[in-house]
């Protein structure tokens, strides 16, 4: 019964370990299942000169999407315009939520970590600001603003009202959005 007794303790602290560290992933989930979508808005500082080497304004959408309900990342694509020029650079990315940030690694070499940012609601929109640093030098690229104009449970139901009854079932995403490796 002594050592019954002496266990105990033990026995608790080991749950509440277990408990704390799951709940720090359920965040990273949490946040990941919150990005899930499309967004669009505006990148102000440094971010687009080091990548393009151009000073001109830029509108950019950049659509997340969770890779599984429980994922705390996925794949994705950003599109930036350019507001004078119309010249528009598309890029896919894989992203992970980990510890509060968010790692964006693109697959034309680039990498970014977008750190103190935060999902928030104004009226009945959703947005999403932070910053951007270099993943490599940690050096502060430029902060963000956008706002939220789509789930992919969204885009599902549109899509699935605008295709023709009589073809096909419904792709769950369009071919521009697939899974990199499922092309």
């Amino acid at each position: 019964m002594n050592k019954t007794a002496r266990m105990i303790p033990t026995l608790i602290a080991a749950l509440l370990t277990v408990l704390t560290l799951a709940g720090c992933d359920n965040d990273d989930i949490d946040q990941a299942y919150d990005l899930n979508g499309y967004w669009q808005g505006s990148i102000d500082g440094n971010y687009y000169y080091d990548r393009y080497g151009s000073n001109e304004s830029w509108d950019t959408e950049i659509w997340f999407v969770q890779d599984g309900d429980f994922s705390n990342g996925g794949y994705g694509r950003e599109i930036d315009y350019a507001r004078y020029s119309n010249y528009s650079y598309a890029v896919e990315f894989d992203w992970e939520v980990s510890n509060g940030r968010i790692y964006i690694d693109y697959y034309d070499g680039y990498h970014i970590v977008i750190r103190d940012y935060e999902l928030y609601s104004r009226g009945n929109s959703q947005h999403f600001r932070g910053y951007f640093d270099d993943w490599d030098t940690g050096e502060t690229l430029a902060s963000f603003d956008l706002i939220k104009v789509g789930n992919w449970s969204d885009w599902a139901m549109r899509y699935t009202k605008k295709r023709d009854s009589l073809s096909a079932a419904p792709q769950a995403v369009p071919a521009a959005l697939e899974k990199p490796s499922e092309r």
